[in-house]
């Protein structure tokens, strides 16, 4: 369940420079909001996906796969007492960009 004290950001340059849309742009925004500092990773779940896009867990998993074979997200596993976790990030190429603001030009 979201809780109505909470939100995410939507920047112009998923849409326009990333060319995003409809639950990829959504999961994106949330992804890159806990890893836009190069450093940190989004590891939540799917549900919690799932909850704040209205959508499925099987939808959410479709988009995260696009994500990534678009090159915009990374995914990273990790171990913890024998169990494999995934978590997410923002790619390496879209870290490195620090001005969005850039016209038509592509970012990719």
């Amino acid at each position: 369940m979201v809780k109505n004290s909470s939100f995410f950001v939507v920047q112009g340059w998923m849409i326009n420079e990333l060319g995003l849309k409809g639950i990829e742009l959504l999961i994106y925004a949330i992804i890159y909001g806990f890893s836009q500092d190069g450093q940190s990773v989004f590891s939540g779940t799917a549900s919690y996906l799932a909850d704040w896009t209205g959508s499925t867990k099987q939808t959410v998993f479709g988009a995260l796969k696009k994500l990534r074979e678009k090159g915009y997200i990374e995914r990273v596993e990790k171990q913890v007492n024998g169990i494999t976790l995934v978590d997410y990030k923002i790619s390496k190429i879209l870290q490195e960009v620090k001005n969005f603001d850039m016209g038509s030009q592509k970012i990719l």
